[in-house]
């Protein structure tokens, strides 16, 4: 593969991105917060055990 000069590439790269939305700003959240502080209290329990077989 032959190498492209950076600023023809960042210019076709603009020209392919220019109409898409890489944002959605109208995302709802359908977790509640107790069931993400439950996911984030199962995620720390697994990083304790982890921590804990390491250094036995």
């Amino acid at each position: 593969m032959a190498v492209q000069p950076t600023d023809m590439i960042d210019r076709r790269l603009a020209e392919m991105y220019a109409t898409k939305v890489t944002v959605n700003l109208e995302a709802k959240s359908t977790l509640s917060p107790n069931e993400f502080w439950n996911s984030m209290e199962l995620i720390a329990m697994n990083n304790k055990a982890l921590v804990n077989i390491r250094y036995r």
